[in-house]
């Protein structure tokens, strides 16, 4: 029997061995104010687990690309040109996020899609117990696309002009403050898509193979892309109204 609990110090040394659904270790303890859980058997090691965390940004600003769009129109010239631009913010300052998704190695994909799913589920539930603590938004990060060595043509396409070191590297190094980090080399005017090469285009809003059987797991609990990406490799941020 699978039961769901809150995170123990024991599953610590377990769940730092797993890669999350962004692509990172997991967290061995949840930071002050998150909410670890852990699904389980009955009696064994953790089958997957997540965060679930109250407010967004308040310590640290968390930065998303919003993805909008800018008309550019002249009916003298019988112009009307609609192109999309991406805007560097902090929307989600205040709302609640799920984080740390991941699954024991060893499970297949129809066993991590289900078991992160009944995870999602305790953690909504959770946030219906206690409605004030949370945010008026429930948001999920998920990776984008990436190559075999990990190289996202996102962060080619736009984020290794204006950084030149390793972002996998920069990544271990500040953990999550990478991307606080990041952002402030990037411009705060609106970028054109049309600016960028095609290979970053076509990866912008993709979930990579990291984040599948969470970005399912997801969906199928009702969150959905609202039009924001992560400012590294572009992958989702999917939101649900809470």
């Amino acid at each position: 029997m699978k039961v769901v609990r809150t995170q123990l110090p024991a599953d610590a040394a377990i769940l730092a061995g797993w890669i999350n659904q962004t692509g990172v270790p997991v967290k061995a303890e949840p930071c002050a104010g998150d909410i670890g859980f852990v699904l389980s058997e009955s009696a064994g090691a953790p089958l997957a687990c997540l965060r679930l965390r109250p407010r967004l940004g308040m310590e640290l600003p968390r930065y998303s690309f919003h993805l909008g769009r800018v008309v550019h129109a002249a009916a003298e010239l019988e112009l009307f040109r609609v192109q999309q631009v991406l805007l560097l913010g902090n929307d989600h300052t205040g709302e609640s996020e799920l984080c740390d998704l991941a699954c024991a190695p060893d499970l297949g994909d129809p066993e991590r899609i289900a078991a992160l799913s009944v995870l999602i589920e305790a953690a909504l539930a959770h946030i219906r117990a206690h409605r004030e603590d949370f945010g008026r938004t429930l948001v999920a990060e998920l990776a984008g696309p990436s190559d075999a060595a990990g190289r996202s043509p996102f962060w080619r396409g736009l984020g290794g002009k204006f950084y030149s070191g390793d972002p996998l590297l920069a990544q271990s190094r500040f953990g999550d403050a990478w991307r606080s980090h990041l952002a402030a080399l990037l411009p705060r005017q609106a970028l054109y898509l049309s600016f960028l090469g095609e290979p970053a285009q076509a990866a912008l809003g993709q979930i990579g193979a990291l984040g599948q059987a969470a970005g399912q797991a997801l969906q199928a609990c009702g969150l959905r892309f609202a039009q924001h990406v992560r400012i590294d490799d572009g992958g989702p941020l999917l939101e649900m109204d809470l």
